[in-house]
């Protein structure tokens, strides 16, 4: 939860502060987008099993062998999560630093999607860019990702659980190559161990 307020905080600056402050410089240090990535997944969905009690199963554990303070009955149930294969965003970057010809860029990113859960995910974290040739870039995103909550422990290397019950917090990192197609749009292509995306953005920022 501390996690969301630091994002929604950092956000509210990117967007109506930084932009005031950048807005004279011929290439903004500020970026926003919006997109859409159509997410295409391993498996269709993810099973949850526990446990559970059986209301009103309460009996003397006196009438069992042994020692014990409670007697219940336990069922075996399971759950299906269908994965979600719509994931619109909203993007913000703010540039670090560039070289001179910036085709190497480090940024502050700050994202907000609707996951493969269907939760409301927060990303903050750092993008490192690299534009070989003016229609392509390449780019590696990595930080902290919030949106996890009690669905499934995600027991993957590459994603380590910060806070909360079963991963609520991650820390993990993302790939994307984008195809410009004009000063605004761009074709993207997303990965990580989980899922990859494919998908447009829309570049709200206008260049001087």
């Amino acid at each position: 939860m501390r996690l969301r307020y630091v994002c929604f905080s950092g956000l509210f600056g990117l967007l109506f502060i930084l932009p005031n402050e950048c807005a004279g410089q011929e290439s903004p240090r500020f970026r926003a987008e919006l997109g859409y990535l159509y997410a295409f997944h391993d498996d269709l969905g993810i099973t949850k099993k526990d446990w559970i009690r059986v209301p009103g199963t309460w009996s003397d554990p006196s009438n069992y062998d042994g020692q014990s303070q409670y007697a219940f009955t336990f069922r075996d149930t399971s759950w299906y999560y269908p994965f979600n294969h719509h994931l619109p965003f909203i993007n913000t970057r703010y540039r670090l630093s560039s070289n001179s010809i910036n085709s190497l860029e480090v940024s502050l990113l700050q994202s907000i999607t609707i996951n493969s859960w269907r939760q409301l995910s927060f990303m903050w974290g750092a993008e490192f860019v690299y534009r070989p040739v003016d229609w392509m870039q390449l780019a590696l995103q990595g930080g902290f990702i919030s949106g996890y909550h009690a669905v499934t422990d995600l027991q993957n290397p590459t994603l380590l659980p910060i806070e909360g019950e079963e991963g609520g917090v991650l820390l993990g990192a993302n790939a994307t190559a984008d195809f410009l197609l004009s000063e605004h749009w761009k074709i993207r292509l997303s990965y990580n161990p989980l899922v990859t995306g494919l998908g447009l953005a829309y570049d709200l920022t206008k260049d001087k």
